[in-house]
């Protein structure tokens, strides 16, 4: 079996402790995050909220270590959200 996503990366907010541990689809279905559909995720948002947390993805996914392991996936799941 393949390295999981939050294996891979050290600061997964799915893993951490305290106020500072996210609810993450990915790690609750225990799927790689670009392996996740996100599309029913963020329909239940406000589109406030949608694009606060596009636009984070594609700020912040490219800067991890997921996506130096995986960057076709991740760059996919990126762009699928233009």
């Amino acid at each position: 079996m393949s390295e999981m996503c939050w294996e891979i990366n050290p600061n997964c907010m799915a893993k951490a402790e305290g106020p500072k541990k996210q609810p993450c689809p990915a790690f609750e279905q225990k799927k790689n995050c670009f392996e996740i559909d996100r599309k029913p995720f963020l329909t239940k948002l406000s589109e406030e909220q949608k694009a606060m947390m596009t636009n984070w993805m594609k700020e912040n996914c490219p800067k991890c270590a997921v996506y130096g392991r995986h960057q076709a996936e991740v760059s996919a799941m990126i762009n699928s959200f233009d």
